[in-house]
């Protein structure tokens, strides 16, 4: 089981039973699915370079991840139908908390200067979404086979399941999540 998950099921889960003095246990908050998403615009036509973006995310998540293809051609961008122009990935269960706790204690601190994530990032049923600028700041990321000579960002997003933004911003705070202080 992941260090997350126990501690969801034996602190988190009672301390928002008795905090918001739920009726029903089916009413209480939980993290339902983390989605990733990355654009590839910059290097779409390279071959070698999506292969390796895409082994390094695969070695990130434990998980293969899916392209996204272009469902129209573009002629301004040069782009034809079909083409990979990004790629995405579900995480749940287990998968989803090991992600959870490396992105916590093992990726965010080494982000240069970071000061914390912004609290206005929820959205209005209480998911949360942020960005990381470089994905390079995950230790399984591979140096012999990224080659990439530019930054690729990430967009990861945190979708609840029974929440408001009140009840996801103490549920992330429960996990220790770096918010900035307000």
């Amino acid at each position: 089981m992941s260090y997350f998950m126990k501690i969801y099921k034996e602190k988190i889960f009672w301390d928002l039973y008795y905090n918001y003095k739920f009726k029903n246990i089916m009413q209480i908050p939980y993290i339902l699915k983390i989605n990733l998403n990355s654009c590839c615009g910059n290097f779409f036509f390279d071959k070698k370079k999506i292969n390796s973006f895409f082994l390094n995310i695969n070695n990130i998540c434990n998980q293969k991840p899916v392209f996204v293809k272009c469902k129209k051609s573009i002629s301004e961008f040069k782009i034809k139908k079909n083409d990979n122009i990004a790629i995405k990935l579900t995480l749940r269960k287990k998968n989803m908390y090991n992600f959870l706790y490396k992105i916590l204690n093992l990726s965010l601190p080494l982000i240069k200067s970071f000061e914390g994530l912004s609290v206005k990032s929820f959205d209005n049923f209480g998911n949360y979404n942020f960005g990381i600028k470089d994905y390079s700041i995950f230790p399984e990321v591979d140096s012999t086979i990224s080659d990439l000579n530019f930054n690729i960002g990430l967009n990861i997003s945190i979708v609840f399941k029974n929440s408001n933004i009140e009840k996801s911003f103490t549920f992330l705070n429960y996990l220790n999540f770096p918010f900035k202080d307000v």
